[in-house]
């Protein structure tokens, strides 16, 4: 959609604000007291020598774990990776991919037992395979949104203080499938991007920039200024996401888990809209409710955001 003020070949907003279609058990057996084995002749217990333990990752650093996770980490952002683990014994073929990789980078690859990798991971489900990262670098949100096509369908999501590292993961990976541009979070009040959410983005989150803004704002005013249409999901809103056609550059903006979008957020929305529901329990999950508005800008738009010649 074109801003007011600008050409419109494709359409048009009303007074409204509408956008128009464009363990075993013990036996019975006593054991003798360790003293009076010992006095009688029995051969004492060896002493047990220490184990050496490995050095855990510092404290700056960051860990992924999920053979996807760690292979997407190795394939596309290699320079991240400091230190890859694997389980010994696992999979040949996963274990000559992830040694090749390793190799190429030249970062180091040390094969332990699966008691170090839960100790790693504090015993998340890690699929024999973790990676010591370096932070990652937030992406330049006006870098990624002038890079664009500036004619051509593009998607920006935007989260309005999501805490949940889940919630941040599951989103970033719809994101990442749907085409988008890229996700916008706040540095205050609000996930980071760390093992939880790169595991639960399935890798999503080396493949797509995730930007973080200061005042989310800002960021809408910014965006309103590089042609899109602020569209805010909020499950109070008078219109449904049906009630007309989202448009072509769009930012969507999604609240936190509790509270949804913020009064101010929803200020600086150019539209509100909600998802019918027939249940009482109130609202949806926000990576469900952002899914669901992402695939209808697909439905309407492909997938994809284009990049300028």
């Amino acid at each position: 959609m074109e801003r007011p003020g600008e050409k419109n070949n494709r359409g048009r907003r009303d007074g409204r604000g509408d956008f128009e279609r464009s363990a075993r058990p013990r036996g019975k057996k006593d054991f003798a007291p360790r003293q009076a084995r010992e006095s009688s002749g029995g051969r004492p217990f060896p002493e047990r020598r220490p184990r050496p333990k490995r050095a855990a990752p510092a404290a700056s650093d960051d860990l992924c774990w999920g053979r996807n996770p760690v292979l997407t980490l190795l394939e596309n952002r290699p320079e991240l990776c400091r230190k890859v683990f694997l389980l010994a014994g696992a999979p040949d073929k996963f274990r000559d991919t992830v040694a090749r990789l390793c190799a190429d980078s030249r970062i180091p690859l040390d094969c332990v037992g699966r008691e170090e990798l839960e100790r790693l991971t504090g015993g998340a489900v890690h699929q024999g395979a973790v990676a010591c990262v370096a932070p990652i670098p937030p992406a330049d949100l006006d870098g990624v949104v002038d890079a664009l096509d500036p004619q051509a369908p593009a998607l920006v999501v935007l989260l309005d203080h999501c805490q949940d590292p889940h919630n941040l993961g599951a989103v970033i990976r719809t994101a990442e499938v749907a085409g988008a541009a890229c996700v916008v979070c706040q540095n205050d009040r609000s996930a980071t991007v760390n093992g939880t959410v790169v595991k639960t983005s399935a890798g999503a989150a080396f493949r797509l920039p995730v930007a973080q803004v200061v005042n989310v704002g800002r960021a809408m005013e910014r965006l309103k200024q590089k042609g899109f249409w602020i569209v805010g999901l909020d499950h109070r809103a008078d219109e449904t996401v049906w009630s007309g056609a989202l448009p072509e550059r769009l930012a969507l903006v999604v609240g936190s888990e509790g509270e949804g979008i913020s009064a101010l957020t929803a200020k600086n929305c150019d539209k509100l809209v909600k998802f019918p529901m027939a249940g009482r329990t109130g609202n949806l999950n926000a990576s469900v409710a952002a899914a669901l508005g992402m695939f209808e800008w697909v439905r309407l738009y492909g997938c994809g955001a284009k990049a300028s010649e």
